[in-house]
């Protein structure tokens, strides 16, 4: 049991360290220019999949239900987020109003046996776009996506609602 939570969190790790040079731009054998196409052509390939968060203003001391980072290791779990990705619509032209965004974005980093893919961010708050997929997508209009993500990480009550935490009471 022990050896097994060691290789979980090496894993982890290994996928983090990766994410994070691939949000620098290097990504590996996978096109930067065609992110969207390279993910949905491998989606029946995914395996894995890590998802952590990221807030922008650590000062609001936003409290969260789930740890600040999530491995997926069920690979239809994974291939189900990656399908939600691709469905959501691209974000509409002109003038959007959005709530405030509160800086909370979760960065998704999907693999393929040793294979990455470059990370896509989906924010929480604001405007909630997603971003690294080619075209931006919208997710303000699927909640869906946020069941289906809250699935896959194993949460008790898996939509958009836990996504963007709550302040602290006073």
């Amino acid at each position: 049991m022990e050896q097994a939570r060691r290789r979980a969190l090496l894993l982890l790790m290994v996928i983090a360290s990766a994410a994070v040079l691939a949000s620098c731009g290097s990504v590996g054998q996978v096109s930067a220019k065609r992110p969207a196409v390279a993910l949905a052509q491998n989606i029946a390939r995914l395996d894995r999949l890590v998802v952590w968060r990221t807030d922008a203003f650590p000062q609001n001391h936003f409290r969260f239900a789930f740890p600040a980072t999530v491995a997926v290791t069920d690979p239809t779990a994974v291939q189900a987020v990656a399908r939600a990705l691709s469905a959501l619509p691209p974000m509409p032209s002109g003038n959007v109003h959005c709530p405030a965004d509160l800086g909370i974005i979760y960065r998704l980093v999907f693999a393929a046996g040793d294979q990455q893919f470059p990370v896509v961010s989906v924010d929480a708050t604001g405007s909630e776009t997603v971003r690294g997929l080619g075209v931006t997508r919208w997710v303000a209009t699927s909640p869906d996506f946020w069941h289906t993500l809250g699935v896959a990480m194993g949460l008790a009550k898996p939509d958009y609602a836990i996504f963007p935490g709550s302040r602290p009471a006073n």
